[in-house]
């Protein structure tokens, strides 16, 4: 959220254990420019944190 894109964290028992997921809401509203600057936070962010 910090980064400017909000996203729901997924986890157990919803999906199994270790498999935790982040789920994002996309609309129509939503420009080709809106999306690159979600995809960019997202690359950002997983790279801070080690996961990509």
């Amino acid at each position: 959220f910090e980064a400017g894109v909000f996203a729901m964290a997924i986890g157990f028992p919803t999906v199994p254990r270790g498999k935790a997921r982040l789920r994002v809401m996309i609309s129509a509203a939503h420009s080709p420019e809106d999306l690159d600057r979600g995809l960019s936070a997202f690359e950002q962010v997983g790279k801070q944190l080690g996961v990509i």
